[in-house]
């Protein structure tokens, strides 16, 4: 079915853990022993621990719908990613070399293609990556083909980036705006996606491939903390596809992929189904067959798109330089004994106060103020479950309690507080300020 209608390979999500636990393997592995199978494929390692929403780690949260209190056991960790050294880094090795060396294996200028997922989490990329460099060339590759997804910058250890969709997509329409809730969920039209996945510049000076999507809704995953992409249909679908084929060639890029055949649980498949039937698959064909006379060669990159990549490279220094900078003067603070965050508060008289924004500055926050007995009424996030019904978080877009004072921890603080003025009457506190007068007084 999948050949019938234009797609020319499978990319799977490749589970492997620490002490080289796999997870979803056996598809694959059925795959390497039935030859007669004749469909292309590759590996995208998806290298991050699986946990719960309110484990402490960092990782993807599997079905935080259907979590049940008193499950909170061993930290929330279901399955736990390390990378480890050399001999784990060989076992792995090992275990992909046979399906590197299948005929059927997706290669680059005969080189097997590998993706990371999460290439900037991997600690060890530079010395595993050199390794296995070294271990392709004893057993007779050509060698490999290295993509990073989920990147920002390029990397001189990988070969080449995917722009990683529907996540681009809906990153740049929240930062815009475009959001609105339904059903107390986060919605984003489709074909407004579909604009930022076409107007997308590549990785800077990076060779940078590119994602359609067939859709999203990981409600069935996340329950009210998912998000959806709402209005999609086959015709928006066929139109996105066609254009992001013809920027591909111009790119002079030899893949393009879509998220995804069968990922079922967050609304991404092409597979039929009792509404669409075989529509979505039929639209890709035609897609495919309207562009399959298109020829170019790769666009210089113009002045428009090289300010583009200058400015977000910008906006991400000064974020980055912003966060180090609370955190070098935090850990001196830690360092004194006192961290002081309590006669802080009570210097201004606030007694109830929320945390904007629970990544890990304000994760971290959270737990200092609770070690220092002071209690957190909420949180306020675009994700609301990430700590299950331990602690509660709204979305900005919430009407939500009035407390004392709401300390922001994000990035673009000055815009947040302009929107939060607008529903909130209390003081609004820059965790930076107030780091900054914690560090002074102390000195």
């Amino acid at each position: 079915m999948a050949k019938k209608y234009g797609i020319d390979g499978f990319c799977f999500y490749h589970y492997y853990f620490k002490g080289g636990k796999m997870e979803l393997e056996l598809p694959a592995e059925n795959l390497l022993r039935w030859k007669d199978i004749d469909m292309p494929f590759c590996f995208n390692w998806a290298s991050e621990s699986w946990i719960r929403s309110w484990s402490r780690m960092t990782g993807n949260v599997w079905a935080e719908k259907y979590e049940k209190k008193g499950s909170q056991n061993r930290n929330g960790v279901l399955a736990l990613q390390d990378y480890g050294r050399e001999a784990i880094w060989k076992k792995h090795f090992e275990y992909l070399l046979p399906f590197f060396k299948d005929d059927r294996y997706i290669k680059m200028d005969g080189k097997p293609v590998f993706i990371f997922y999460s290439p900037n989490d991997v600690s060890c990329l530079h010395e595993m990556v050199l390794y296995w460099r070294k271990l392709a060339d004893e057993s007779g590759l050509r060698g490999l083909y290295l993509i990073g997804a989920n990147m920002h910058a390029g990397n001189d250890d990988l070969d080449a980036a995917i722009i990683y969709e529907p996540r681009n997509a809906i990153n740049c329409l929240n930062a815009s705006g475009n959001v609105w809730l339904n059903n107390e969920v986060r919605c984003f039209d489709y074909e407004k996606a579909w604009e930022e996945i076409i107007n997308t510049s590549p990785v800077y000076a990076y060779k940078t491939y590119f994602c359609g999507v067939s859709g999203y809704d990981d409600t069935p995953r996340r329950g009210k903390s998912g998000e959806c992409l709402m209005n999609s249909s086959p015709q928006l679908f066929q139109q996105g596809m066609g254009k992001l084929i013809r920027k591909s060639v111009r790119y002079g890029n030899q893949f393009v992929f879509i998220n995804a055949w069968n990922e079922w649980g967050e609304g991404m498949y092409l597979e039929p189904d009792e509404r669409d039937k075989y529509d979505f698959l039929e639209a890709l064909a035609r897609a495919k067959k309207e562009t399959a006379e298109s020829t170019g060669i790769v666009e210089e990159e113009n002045d428009i798109s090289i300010t583009q990549e200058l400015a977000k490279l910008d906006y991400n220094a000064r974020k980055f330089k912003k966060l180090f900078e609370v955190i070098d003067k935090w850990l001196f603070i830690e360092q004194a004994g006192e961290s002081g965050f309590k006669t802080y508060l009570e210097a201004q008289d606030i007694r109830s106060i929320a945390i904007y924004g629970m990544a890990s500055l304000g994760k971290h926050l959270l737990m200092q103020l609770r070690k220092e007995g002071i209690s957190v009424d909420f949180g306020i996030d675009r994700y609301v479950g990430q700590f299950g019904k331990e602690f509660k978080i709204y979305r900005p877009e919430d009407q939500f309690p009035q407390v004392d004072a709401i300390v922001i921890t994000s990035y673009d603080a000055e815009n947040i507080r302009k929107q939060l003025m607008m529903k909130f009457k209390g003081k609004i506190i820059f965790i930076e300020e107030m780091i900054d007068e914690i560090f002074q007084k102390q000195g």
